[in-house]
């Protein structure tokens, strides 16, 4: 029998497809060899290796990520995936697995998919890799940027691929429809991505869709193809429930993105949930973005950027850090929301302001005022200020 203290179900039923059209176990992990063909990754190596060390009580180095957590008393991936598809594995083929030098030979039931760098936004915090329209601007203001941030010089652009101009993009979207029960579109933004709406239509009514979204992106045909499942969820990220969001994920329209957000919360067969990634910005609107979920009924689920630094909490001087202290007084009462202000209490606590950090990012206010036409310094609100 597999040891329940290392069995994670991920490499027998799971499979990540990064922007790249690289192969990886989950998210979490960064395999050393690269692999770009479904079949052969699937019972590569690597792969039988992998199942083979986890199925054996073996602390895998690829699954550094979830020890730590685990280690650290929290909730791992490895723990979330062991309950979330446990109720699409064929336990009887895994345990054949084992007998078989770990060669499964059913097809991954879940998918987590980054198809591709399309995206119709620029995110201050978001890069080339992972947005069409910055790698465009990228292109076409490289002085600029590689003045102020000689090391975007070197930034690597490997994973620049548009799923919808790539014919492997385009299979593999047509070759796991039948076989996915569960499946996670994250982009770029997936839902600019024409094949998409060809890859959900053609979906089994049963399969359980998570989509990752801007907000900004909703038609009569991509409703109508969410309606033939039973189970969709939605992450729409949100930095600010205020036009200050148009800015800081740029070209968005907050009027549409909460139109779209509602719309979504009305469906019988969707669930909506925020994200809002906690930033040097956040100190200004994340009181707004919990008070929106609040009075909508939605949970808000909050993570922290990490890189770029100059964007951190890290960055912020730490009287405008302060400002966190307002969102104790809040009325909190979305039974999923609970977390949020002890959560916040603790980065307080823990997050350091850096000098260093700070001057990057008045740098980097100064790069996209010159470069945008609506301009960053504009929601900023750090008193007596400037960017010149």
């Amino acid at each position: 029998m597999a040891n329940p203290k290392t069995f994670c179900i991920a490499p027998w039923t799971h499979t990540t497809v990064h922007t790249d059209l690289t192969y990886k176990p989950c998210c979490y992990s960064f395999p050393k060899e690269k692999f770009n063909n479904k079949d052969e990754w699937w019972n590569s190596e690597y792969m039988k290796n992998l199942r083979k060390s986890l199925w054996n009580g073996e602390r895998h180095s690829d699954c550094a990520r979830c020890w730590k957590e685990e280690d650290q008393g929290s909730p791992s991936l490895r723990n979330n995936y062991n309950t979330l598809f446990n109720k699409f594995a064929n336990f009887n083929d895994i345990k054949e697995s084992a007998k078989n030098n770990f060669v499964v030979k059913t097809e991954p039931l879940s998918w987590d998919l980054r198809v591709g760098n399309l995206c119709n936004i620029k995110c201050v915090m978001c890069n080339s890799a992972y947005s069409s329209k910055i790698a465009e601007e990228d292109e076409e203001y490289s002085t600029q940027i590689i003045k102020l941030f000689p090391e975007k010089q070197n930034f690597d652009n490997s994973s620049i691929i548009n799923w919808d101009t790539s014919q492997q993009g385009k299979e593999l979207l047509k070759n796991i429809i039948k076989s996915a029960r569960w499946v996670k579109l994250q982009g770029g933004e997936p839902l600019a991505v024409k094949t998409v709406r060809d890859f959900i239509e053609n979906l089994h009514t049963d399969t359980v869709l998570n989509i990752t979204t801007n907000g900004t992106v909703l038609d009569k045909r991509l409703l109508n193809g969410l309606s033939r499942l039973k189970q969709v969820d939605f992450s729409i990220s949100l930095e600010a429930a205020s036009n200050a969001n148009n800015i800081i994920r740029h070209g968005s329209s907050w009027p549409r993105l909460k139109k779209n957000i509602l719309k979504l919360n009305e469906l019988s067969n969707t669930d909506v949930q925020i994200n809002h990634v906690l930033q040097i910005t956040s100190v200004f609107y994340l009181r707004e973005v919990i008070e929106f979920c609040e009075e909508h009924n939605l949970h808000l689920k909050l993570t922290i950027l990490n890189d770029p630094t100059y964007l951190s909490l890290k960055a912020c001087p730490i009287e405008y850090l302060d400002l966190f202290n307002e969102i104790m007084q809040l009325d909190i009462k979305h039974p999923k929301n609970q977390y949020i202000k002890s959560y916040i209490k603790q980065l307080i606590n823990e997050t350091k302001f850096n000098q260093n950090h700070w001057q990057e990012f008045k740098k980097y206010v100064k790069l996209l005022d010159t470069i945008r036409t609506e301009k960053y310094s504009s929601v900023l609100k750090f008193k007596g200020e400037t960017y010149e």
